[in-house]
């Protein structure tokens, strides 16, 4: 599988793809090279999961990253609040208040959280796409289905399926 990583300051980031099996708890493990960089990048073995704020898809990213979020966040309102501007009261609550813990074992494996399971529609399988500080996950028929998604990515999960053998 073409997932690796790539250092960036003090932190590493989610590159590559995979596409893995969803079992009927909806435990799902998390691509060796993504789990290696949530690991490397916080102390937790642990995930923070919610939706994508624009695609139908999952978002994800290592415990690690909540400060360096909550901190990107509260740079942009003191950036607004000195401008005069009010700061976008939505975004804490969307990044922090929207979102689930899930830990993962040794193996990278972790139950999806059912609220967002079902949002997203993941069923038997989970296309896992790197996305820098985060990753994504996929149902692949909505990956498939959704016009707006980008279209090499939507060719990457169809090819993986037909490696597979995945009847979707």
């Amino acid at each position: 599988m073409p997932i690796g990583i790539w250092a960036l300051a003090d932190r590493e980031i989610f590159e590559g793809f995979a596409l893995q099996a969803v079992d009927l708890k909806g435990r799902v493990a998390i691509p060796a090279d993504l789990r290696a960089v949530a690991e490397r990048n916080s102390e937790a073995r642990q995930i923070v999961i919610g939706m994508h704020a624009q695609d139908p898809c999952l978002s994800a990213h290592d415990a690690g990253w909540s400060k360096e979020k909550y901190d990107r966040i509260d740079r942009r309102e003191q950036q607004a609040a000195d401008q005069g501007k009010d700061g976008d009261v939505r975004a804490k609550r969307r990044a922090f208040g929207l979102v689930e813990k899930a830990p993962f074992d040794d193996s990278g494996r972790f139950v999806i959280p059912p609220f967002f399971k079902a949002k997203a529609r993941i069923g038997k399988w989970a296309f896992f796409s790197g996305a820098g500080e985060t990753f994504e996950v996929w149902a692949p028929e909505v990956l498939l289905a959704d016009p707006n998604a980008d279209p090499e990515l939507r060719e990457i999960c169809e090819f993986l399926c037909q490696q597979k053998g995945v009847k979707l």
